[in-house]
């Protein structure tokens, strides 16, 4: 009888192999695609995309690089005392210190770190995976997925946060999986060091921690109850759990929030953005979220992370003929993908780019599936394989024809402008720009400080200049040498106004990109 089973046993182990080479070579090259695509325009400026924010990030690097505070770190865009501290600025310092040790050039820097640790974040997600119960080709279907999603491609290479609070935020799960799957790993060791990475998430960015911070909670407390139940986790362990996994990070992101709030709120501009402030901001409003044309523009957004919506939505049609089971794992990465926007739902809705933090979670969810599927027993698996493909052509396709455009460009900024401004002034100089709301780019381009007429804080002041006239004051007008006027500001009453607080003559000023550069007459 096994003379006769013998032949098939080897024609499906024969079956297995070819498989699972073809799931490494479709691995391999995609994140062969997804190295080549992430360096393209890797020498350019960091104004191509999202601009305002990437120059804030980078400016503050800038002066840390040169010797400025860590914790009171300088953003100077609103005048003394310069800093408006938002993340803690981890990201920052480790781009400051390299870009000062090797004298490497400070945004190739910023785009190195920010690329490493998204890569890096690969080896937390393949550990919570493997975890789970997925073999090592399943794994690699799901990472090579993430390695091609564009979004992921394109905000990995900017100079921003995002990657390294995804990478904590990452490893803070895989910490709480490590204590929560198997009652004989919860030790004091894995509960410090998910307290201590979850700690650093949440000061980094609250934002990307918050729907990990739910996860990783959820864990411990279903797999805390299920082992008290079988008495083989002592209420101490638990309760040691609870404090480092959930207090500690909440407590810490707490108090940091309330130190950069005392920090924004001693200057008069700096008020205006502390949390309290920007509350309605940051989650929206019920108008927000009745709103269609915000879901609309979510689902437009939904091709650059993870490319056809229809290939997906015949994934999961087609998962549910084949394996006939829920697959628990990727309901929950659904859920909170969709949850993230859902507490952030202005910030998702004005940036793209902040589904860096939740889009992760439809991608494995996807992955997940296919993962079962490549798991199948005969040659229904190679239907998974066949998914696969299609998802990574259809990412790569969405990445050429939506971001490959913006890389390919180097957006220049404001050259001219700068150039003005850095022949006109000292490095010791303050310069007031009016018409660019509040964005750190002409400052960062020119290496000036700046106090910037923010177009939000202006609104709320429609017959005089505001807190800025504070500020100006407070900084002695004499000590600042020229204003520029951008934009839609050019020749507007409050150009005027601010020209006539700084007594400048208001003639012959200088043009350069949208600008009017207007000197005090001893320069």
């Amino acid at each position: 009888m096994s003379e006769v089973f013998a032949p098939q046993r080897s024609s499906i182990s024969g079956n297995r192999a070819a498989l699972s080479w073809s799931v490494l070579f479709i691995a391999s090259t995609s994140l062969l695609f997804s190295l080549c695509a992430i360096f393209v325009g890797f020498h350019h400026s960091i104004f191509d995309f999202h601009g305002f924010r990437q120059a804030q990030t980078a400016i503050s690097a800038e002066y840390m690089e040169h010797g400025g505070a860590f914790f009171h770190y300088q953003t100077p865009v609103f005048g003394p005392p310069w800093s408006i501290p938002f993340e803690f600025p981890l990201y920052q310092k480790i781009v400051a210190l390299i870009a000062e040790h090797f004298h490497t050039p400070l945004d190739e820097t910023g785009r190195t770190i920010s690329i490493a640790f998204f890569y890096l974040s690969f080896l937390p997600l393949s550990s919570i995976l493997k975890r789970l119960g997925y073999r090592p080709i399943q794994v690699l279907a799901v990472l090579s997925v993430v390695a091609v999603s564009p979004l992921y491609i394109f905000v990995s290479r900017m100079f921003m946060i995002e990657s390294t609070a995804l990478f904590l935020s990452i490893m803070y799960v895989d910490q709480t999986f490590r204590l929560a799957i198997d009652e004989a790993s919860w030790t004091y060791g894995h509960m410090v060091l998910a307290g201590v990475l979850g700690t650093l998430a949440g000061l980094v960015k609250v934002t990307t921690f918050a729907p990990y911070l739910l996860l990783g909670c959820g864990l411990i407390a279903w797999y805390g109850r299920r082992f008290y139940k079988k008495r083989t986790l002592s209420v101490a362990s638990w309760t040691a759990a609870a404090f480092f996994c959930l207090l500690l990070p909440v407590l810490c992101t707490a108090l940091w929030t309330r130190f950069a709030d005392a920090q924004k709120s001693k200057n008069p501009i700096g008020i205006a953005f502390t949390s309290k402030s920007l509350a309605s901001f940051n989650f929206g409003t019920l108008a927000d979220r009745l709103n269609p044309s915000n879901y609309v523009h979510l689902l437009h957004a939904f091709a650059g992370q993870i490319g056809y919506l229809p290939a997906l939505c015949l994934l999961v049609l087609v998962y549910g003929v084949l394996v006939r089971k829920w697959n628990y794992s990727a309901l929950v990465a659904a859920a909170l993908y969709v949850i993230t926007p859902m507490i952030f739902f202005h910030l998702h809705v004005l940036h793209e780019y902040y589904a860096y933090s939740s889009a992760i979670f439809l991608i494995v969810a996807a992955g997940l599936l296919i993962a079962d599927m490549l798991a199948l027993p005969d040659n229904r698996a190679w239907i998974g394989l066949l998914f696969l493909i299609i998802l990574i052509a259809s990412c790569i396709v969405r990445y050429r024809s939506n971001f490959y455009p913006l890389q390919q460009n180097n957006a220049p900024g404001r050259p001219e402008a700068a150039a003005m401004i850095d022949h006109t002034t000292s490095p010791s100089d303050i310069i007031v720009v009016t018409g660019l709301d509040w964005s750190s780019e002409l400052p960062y381009q020119s290496h000036r400080r700046a106090i910037m007429d923010s177009g939000g804080v202006a609104a709320h002041f429609p017959g005089s200049l505001g807190p800025i006239a504070t500020v100006i004051r407070m900084q002695h007008a004499d000590t600042i040498p020229e204003i520029v006027v951008c934009g839609d500001s050019r020749g507007s009453n409050r150009a005027e106004a601010l020209l006539a607080l700084l007594e400048i003559q208001p003639s012959s000023p200088l043009h350069a990109d949208d600008c009017d550069i207007y000197l005090r007459s001893a320069h």
